[in-house]
């Protein structure tokens, strides 16, 4: 029987990792179980008489044999690593996963004045494939993958891969591998963000760990049928078809937020008016002190608060960093400062007993799967007491969450009268529900916000200025004109303020026609210093919205501040987001109304 790892919100197998848009999580889960689109028997060239569950065991006997020949070589310090992984991988391509043209190249891929070290190509030169050695990761650089005439010394086999997709017109998706893990990459606009689906080869042949259902999860993803033909165009893989309806199928899920936005909006209204430890509330709203507009805004500034926490646990970017972080960074810069080793192993343990202790008690996604259970849904007010617990700890930190102060959104200021209000988990939960769950696709999905962008979160912003609250405070009652009464929408703040979202084609070309050429200008203007020619570019945006330009803007002078600082040409995945926290917090400005 296949043993199925739910470990992750991303991944059905612990085996697999997924980075960024590539697929859509729950696509990605049907496609690992044969479950999605395109596999038949005859998607995939199976002969007829025979099923697929014949020839993904035939597969994984070959490549389990092929692994145990491997892996006794790799200690091997009198064998050539490249040599040695290039023999492996082209096997494991050809018998396993049917790429039975693939083929070595001996010169790099010209492309204008450039040359790319592609290491293999198939499908008649449309899918390359870069082989770097066991001994390497896929972001380490070397100098073996090197773009030439490009005045680089160094490149990771990842980013070689990516920017040759990026530059050559016949090629959408690549292969990266070094015998241990495989990747799947796609072109892509920006190199600030990761964005693969990885395959953890070692631990899925590894003698004696019984992978043979993930193994036949990278079969059914990463066979040579899913990458097209050598006649096709590239835009109609399989690979690429699945991408378009993972897109199509995250526009559906956008409208379903859009809506679960609206409604979490009602249902906290509504939960609020009717608690009955709310009487100062109520008396506020009652003798005008706080208008009905007024606390729509307070409304909203929870609502964001949650799709904020959403976003940034889901990514792991909320805590503060771990004390040993911050003293490899210290240590790094500066050498001849000595760590005391009193006190650390406690302040680290500390630390992660403060990250288990928010994760456990008062994190947004343990609410996630509980709000789907209505026997939860009680009327208690433990579950918003925890909430409010996080959003005063947000506002001036709390070392015992590892939560840092934020301040902004989560200050005093923004929610005052909800912050002091009760709330039952019924209807916490029923709003939890809302913003964590769509049904919009025809099944309910969980809103995947690890990956969320912000052309998803700019399209709730815009449908919330739509909105124009009514109450009924003797009726105790919320809800919005033309949705839960017939009254007119005319005063709503879209219409009053003229805010429409900029999609993100047109943002693309601003970037292009507007930001490209002051980059060009600035650099040549300053040849002898190019990063601070580059940081003293500044970007204004006075109506910024959800920030959609912005963050195009950002990611682009990234790329190139990432490049500048890195001398031989070689840039990590930490580099560019360290080039995006700096130019975030030196060139970017932005004002809204709202």
């Amino acid at each position: 029987m296949s043993r199925r790892r739910k470990l992750t919100d991303t991944t059905p197998f612990d085996t697999l990792r997924l980075e960024g848009t590539l697929f859509v999580p729950e696509l990605l889960e049907r496609a690992a179980r044969g479950e999605a689109a395109h596999q038949k028997e005859a998607d995939y060239a199976i002969p007829k008489g025979l099923k697929l569950h014949d020839e993904y065991g035939r597969a994984y006997r070959i490549a389990a044999a092929l692994w145990q020949d491997f892996a006794p070589q790799l200690p091997r310090t009198d064998l050539d690593p490249a040599k040695l992984t290039h023999a492996f991988v082209l096997d494991l391509l050809r018998q396993c996963l049917g790429y039975t043209d693939i083929a070595l190249l001996q010169e790099p891929v010209q492309i204008g004045d450039r040359g790319f070290c592609v290491t293999a190509q198939a499908l008649g030169g449309r899918l390359p494939v870069i082989i770097a050695p066991h001994s390497l990761g896929l972001d380490d650089p070397d100098p073996s993958f090197a773009i030439h005439g490009s005045g680089s010394k160094k490149k990771s086999a990842h980013q070689l891969a990516q920017e040759f997709l990026n530059a050559d017109r016949n090629s959408l998706w690549a292969i990266v591998t070094n015998g241990r893990t495989l990747r799947l990459l796609r072109d892509a606009d920006t190199l600030t963000r990761p964005n693969f689906l990885e395959f953890d080869l070692e631990t899925i042949l590894r003698e004696g760990e019984a992978r043979y259902a993930d193994f036949s999860a990278l079969w059914r993803i990463a066979h040579a049928s899913r990458s097209g033909t050598a006649s096709a165009p590239p835009a109609d893989c399989i690979w690429e078809k699945w991408k378009s309806e993972g897109h199509a199928q995250g526009l559906r899920v956008r409208e379903g937020l859009r809506a679960g936005v609206t409604q979490a909006l009602l249902i906290l209204g509504r939960g609020f008016l009717t608690h009955p430890d709310n009487h100062a509330l109520r008396q506020r709203l009652h003798d005008g002190t706080l208008t009905k507009e007024d606390y729509f805004q307070q409304l909203l500034r929870l609502i964001y608060r949650s799709l904020f926490l959403f976003c940034a646990e889901e990514r792991d970017l909320l805590h503060t960093p771990a004390p040993s972080s911050a003293i490899k960074a210290a240590d790094s810069e500066n050498p001849q400062i000595k760590t005391p080793i009193c006190g650390f192993s406690e302040s680290v343990g500390n630390h992660q007993a403060a990250r288990k202790a928010y994760a456990e008690g008062y994190s947004l996604r343990r609410l996630r799967n509980r709000a789907l259970r209505h026997s939860a849904h009680d009327s208690h007010a433990d579950l918003w007491l925890s909430l409010r617990i996080v959003f005063r700890a947000l506002s001036a930190g709390q070392p015992r969450l590892a939560l840092p102060a934020l301040g902004g959104l989560f200050a005093e200021s923004q929610c005052p009268d909800l912050d002091s209000a009760a709330l039952t988990n019924r209807d916490l939960l029923a709003a939890m529900r809302q913003l964590r769950w769509s049904s919009a696709s025809g099944s309910l999905t969980a809103i995947d916000y690890r990956n969320m962008g912000p052309e998803e979160l700019g399209s709730v912003y815009e449908s919330l200025l739509e909105l124009v609250p009514q109450l009924n405070l003797p009726a105790r009652t919320f809800g919005f004109a033309g949705i839960t009464d017939t009254a007119s929408t005319s005063g709503n703040a879209r219409k009053t303020t003229g805010s429409y979202y900029t999609p993100d084609s047109l943002v693309q070309e601003l970037i292009k026609s507007a930001l490209d050429p002051v980059i060009a200008d600035r650099l040549a203007a300053q040849p002898d210093r190019p990063i601070d020619a580059l940081l003293s570019i500044t970007v204004c945006d006075p109506s910024c919205g959800s920030g959609h330009f912005l963050l195009a803007a950002a990611r682009r002078l990234a790329e190139k501040l990432a490049e500048l600082r890195a001398p031989d040409g070689a840039v990590r995945p930490d580099d560019y987001r360290h080039a995006l926290r700096e130019v975030a917090s030196r060139c970017l400005y932005g004002v809204d109304i709202n």
